[in-house]
């Protein structure tokens, strides 16, 4: 009985130590400076990219900003330049760039979850760096649901930009445009997912969604977007005589029921 009880012990210690190896408090550091929304620099001169989120690109040089990008950046100055902010590491401590991979806590919040939670930012999950994986994607349902910022992005660009049906899509080729429709037909393969507006795939549009970007997804696009009707932004090519869109982003798509 005794030697059982020594072995549960050590048992819940190992098991209680690689839980809390995933989650690591490091150095109280001061933020200098704002590159974009998901990447700062400290006084020390080091770049820190946050953990498990993406803001939208800004172009420096051609003024061609990703749309938000400008707003992600201005929201993460606003509330990180000039201060203090405690590092919380994950798995992997430094990227292939050389920079540090950190969530900040400011004020006691995660700030990383808080540029989710106000639509800057989308989901970006990168294994094994997953500790925060199921409230980062409660945070962006939210944003998602209330179109928050990048999630307005459909909304805000069919003003200028032709929305067609997916009918139309063979007159648009090479056209970034907006499609409207309910998907009725999914399927999942090894590497890709088809989101289809018709039975008849072979011949009309589909939506392409490869599966390296599925940790930017805070579901399953072949399973949640089936039977749903929606609005999607994309450049129409021809693959193998049919039309695709390939999706990137998931706020390039606007679920509207």
């Amino acid at each position: 009985m005794k030697k059982a009880l020594i072995f549960l012990t050590i048992l819940t210690v190992l098991i209680l130590a690689a839980v809390g190896c995933n989650q690591q408090r490091g150095d109280v550091v001061y933020i200098e400076r704002v590159i974009d929304g998901d990447t700062v620099e400290t006084a020390a001169g080091d770049s820190i990219r946050l953990l498990g989120v993406d803001t939208p690109e800004i172009d420096w040089e051609n003024n061609q900003s990703e749309f938000y990008a400008e707003e992600a950046r201005k929201f993460t100055i606003e509330n990180l330049t000039g201060e203090n902010v405690i590092l919380e590491f994950d798995q992997e401590k430094e990227d292939h760039y050389g920079r540090t991979l950190a969530y900040l806590i400011h004020d006691g919040e995660n700030f990383n979850q808080k540029l989710l939670e106000n639509g800057y930012a989308s989901l970006m999950i990168v294994e094994p760096n997953d500790y925060y994986e199921a409230e980062f994607k409660q945070a962006v349902k939210k944003a998602r649901a209330s179109r928050l910022g990048i999630w307005s992005q459909v909304l805000e660009l069919e003003r200028d930009l032709p929305v067609i049906s997916f009918q139309e899509a063979a007159s648009f080729i090479g056209e970034r445009v907006i499609v409207a429709g309910r998907i009725v037909n999914t399927a999942a393969a090894d590497s890709i997912n088809y989101l289809n507006f018709s039975d008849n795939y072979q011949d009309t549009l589909s939506l392409v969604i490869f599966n390296h970007n599925l940790n930017k997804f805070d579901y399953q696009p072949a399973e949640y977007i089936l039977n749903k009707k929606i609005k999607v932004l994309g450049k129409i090519e021809l693959y193998q005589g049919s039309p695709q869109i390939i999706v990137d982003d998931p706020h390039d798509i606007l679920i509207i029921d």
